[in-house]
């Protein structure tokens, strides 16, 4: 399954850059089409489809439906004017039913198997976040119950917080993850929960958090991703600038920047990458993996702004998201 999904995610995403030579490779299909129609055509008759048919479904695989339907449409016209019998006049709609036919079932074939990969990739992402999330709580918690253990004798009521916050950062997370797949976590809008996600992971009496969110013609699919973008990038400034002690502000802001783009800004005021020493705008490798991996399932360009903190910046197209 793994090997199939990545092989469409990368035709996909070929056919996406490869405008210009998708319609080249419509133009060669059809005149090979036309070759093979016009040196073996004797062995079938008029009927155009043993040479015509083949192209048009091999031009839906690797150049999508429009190519495919463009080719349908010059195979119509060349065989009425090439190769229609006499009195056949109505063997030109015969051959644009059938060919319509193949190419909405295709179509249909391959939306659903993009929505089924799409998915699959949705819930890889997911569990792979949630393992990364959940070490960094189950961390922070450990270094909490350290710290209670030590004060447990010289101040009962210190570490009786302390064991308090440790509980209630473990089940925040719990809470986050469980309800990620349930479209009704995001009734009250998508500002409170991100405010909730961000708290469970940072702790707010330290940080001045900020979260602000225009009303947005979102997918559930796209605030689900949204929403665990923003976990993992609050787990790296967590790990990063507010632990350490390195800052005291965390903003999230999601705006419209054009009538079907929006624009996702997630900054601390932290040193900024590359401005300490062993400091890194990643925790691991896996935590990168997993950011990408999210922009891309929203269809958007992610950036990164170092200075005066590190500002990560996600453009992304409105009612988009992959499927």
């Amino acid at each position: 399954m793994d090997i199939w999904h990545q092989r469409l995610i990368r035709l996909l995403a070929w056919r996406s850059r490869h405008q210009a030579v998708r319609w080249i490779g419509t133009v060669i299909l059809y005149f090979a089409a036309l070759a093979i129609r016009y040196n073996v055509g004797s062995v079938y008759g008029a009927v155009p489809a043993v040479a015509f048919y083949p192209a048009i479904l091999i031009a839906f695989v690797l150049f999508g439906w429009r190519q495919s339907l463009a080719l349908l449409l010059a195979f119509v016209i060349t065989g009425v004017l090439l190769f229609l019998p006499s009195n056949t006049y109505l063997l030109p709609i015969g051959w644009t039913i059938v060919g319509s036919c193949n190419i909405a079932i295709l179509a249909g074939l391959e939306q659903l198997l993009t929505a089924l990969v799409r998915a699959h990739e949705r819930q890889r992402l997911m569990f792979r976040e949630m393992q990364h999330r959940t070490a960094n709580t189950l961390q922070a918690a450990s270094a909490k119950l350290r710290v209670a253990r030590m004060q447990v004798d010289s101040d009962a009521a210190a570490a009786a917080q302390l064991l308090e916050d440790a509980a209630d950062r473990i089940d925040a997370s719990a809470t986050v993850h469980r309800r990620l797949n349930d479209p009704s976590l995001f009734g009250r809008g998508l500002a409170p929960v991100l405010t909730d996600v961000v708290a469970s992971i940072i702790d707010v009496e330290q940080v001045d958090l900020t979260v602000e969110a225009d009303d947005l013609p979102l997918s559930f699919n796209q605030m689900s991703v949204i929403t665990m973008l923003v976990i993992e990038l609050a787990n790296n400034a967590q790990k990063h600038v507010f632990q350490p002690g390195l800052g005291t502000k965390f903003v999230v802001t999601l705006r419209h920047s054009t009538d079907d783009r929006a624009t996702l800004v997630v900054r601390d005021n932290g040193p900024g990458p590359g401005q300490t020493a062993g400091d890194s705008p990643w925790e691991n490798g896996l935590g990168q993996d997993i950011v990408h991996g999210l922009v891309e399932q929203l269809n958007g360009q992610l950036s990164t702004t170092p200075g005066c903190g590190t500002e990560f910046v996600v453009q992304f197209p409105l009612g988009r998201s992959k499927r």
